[in-house]
């Protein structure tokens, strides 16, 4: 019990740690391998768009969407003569592409630090899982179940102004209960020092807590608050690096565990830039007109319309003995879209474009070692309504067997084509919402 707490402690320490771990990690060493080890080599790829921020002398200074490549990286571990998986590992990592790493050292400096950090708790993890879980197995094969332990990264955020990361961790340690965490860290792209809540809002008073509980009351909450003052009591009692928080493109988005403001579930709230300009410094409030944000599964995300924003949440349905989703359900508050599949894993990502708004589900299937990704659209409609738009044989450009280019700029997407074999072509979003060359 004491080797499955301390696995428990591990992961936690890492999700706490990963907003300040680049202050006092080592660089990554260097390796011939980067599909097995996660060197965090940088290349050039893409050339994103350019807006403008208006600066106090008159002068216009441009904001651009970097260029962010991620590692993924997926180990098993199984038991002698039996078929069955005693630990199933999964993490990801991000960094910046050569040309911005050269622009931004220091926030390259910063992102490989964290990514160094996290694959070396996650390798101590899965060592210590994998002596636990076989010390279960002899005693309990007959109700043993594998351990997983996951740790992906979501870019919320990526341009010249700022960086943000949602980290999304689960684990499930056989006998202990399992459990699910998220984690917000943001960086100044020029800096890349991180940045504290108090760097993005001018207060955080009352004021700001009443534009969370405005947030909240616009959402169908299917969970019962503890009071009418849950938030403002929340706000007050909470020190100022207290908080889960992202930089989103839309505003601040806070996010909430079981136990903040009610007894079980998430809760996540978006105080946006516009609604609400006079909390925020201007500085973060400049975005691209154009973007995507990678969201996670089973957790509101908040997008961007005419009347204001969208609630939108992923699902599905996942058997643990097949270790794929035969599902997936995206849904609104005045739209739902449902379809069945067979894939180990679902990468989405919100897109916003001049000519709306869309999802873009990679599926992925993982088998022996290898990736396969293709590519559902899905329109949504400023109404909340939710539609599917087609289907394309075509993933994230790969850079490896277990890296690839974030989909960050709509109007230049680099893909890999499944159907022509081609590699990193050049796709724009068109207003269907499909890629195009």
């Amino acid at each position: 019990m004491n080797k499955r707490i301390l696995c428990v402690l591990i992961a936690m320490c890492l999700l706490l740690s990963l907003s300040a771990c680049h202050q006092t990690a080592q660089p990554p060493r260097e390796t011939e391998n980067n599909a097995t080890t996660g060197n965090q080599t940088t290349t050039n790829h893409q050339t994103p768009p350019e807006t403008t921020q208006p600066q106090g002398d008159g002068e216009q200074e441009e904001v651009r969407l970097l260029t962010l490549e991620k590692l993924l990286r997926t180990d098993y571990e199984w038991a002698e003569n039996l078929d069955i998986a005693l630990v199933r590992s999964e993490y990801s990592c991000v960094t910046l592409g050569q040309e911005d790493a050269l622009k931004y050292p220091n926030l390259a400096e910063a992102l490989n630090q964290i990514a160094a950090m996290t694959e070396k708790s996650m390798a101590e993890e899965y060592d210590n899982l994998v002596v636990t879980a076989g010390e279960e197995l002899k005693q309990n094969s007959d109700s043993f179940e594998t351990y997983t332990s996951v740790m992906n990264v979501q870019v919320r955020r990526g341009d010249s102004l700022a960086v943000s990361f949602l980290w999304d961790s689960f684990a499930d340690y056989g006998g202990i209960e399992d459990y699910r965490a998220f984690h917000g860290s943001n960086y100044d792209t020029q800096t890349g020092k991180a940045l504290a809540l108090k760097d993005v809002v001018r207060e955080i008073n009352n004021d700001l807590a009443l534009a969370v509980q405005e947030a909240l009351t616009g959402q169908s909450l299917t969970v019962e608050l503890y009071s009418d003052t849950a938030v403002e009591d929340y706000f007050a009692n909470t020190p100022y690096d207290g908080f889960n928080w992202t930089l989103d493109y839309t505003g601040v988005t806070f996010y909430f565990a079981p136990g903040d403001l009610c007894g079980e579930g998430f809760l996540t709230a978006t105080v946006p830039f516009d609604r609400h300009p006079e909390l925020f410094h201007e500085k973060y409030t400049v975005v691209p007109e154009a973007y995507t944000v990678e969201l996670p599964m089973n957790l509101s995300f908040f997008g961007e319309t005419e009347v204001g924003l969208l609630p939108l949440s992923i699902s599905g349905l996942y058997e643990n003995e097949r270790n794929r989703y035969l599902d997936f359900d995206v849904s609104t508050e005045n739209g739902n879209y449902r379809e069945e599949c067979f894939v180990s894993a679902f990468h989405p990502y919100y897109v916003r474009t001049a000519e709306g708004q869309f999802l873009y589900l990679f599926r992925e299937d993982f088998q022996e070692g290898s990736r396969y990704i293709d590519l559902v659209v899905l329109t949504l409609g400023e109404d909340g309504s939710v539609a599917k738009a087609g289907e394309g044989n075509v993933s994230p450009a790969w850079l490896g067997d277990n890296k690839l280019i974030v989909p960050t700029d709509p109007g230049k997407m680099l893909l890999d084509d499944g159907d022509s074999g081609a590699q990193k072509v050049l796709f724009a979003v068109g207003s269907d919402g499909m890629p195009q060359e």
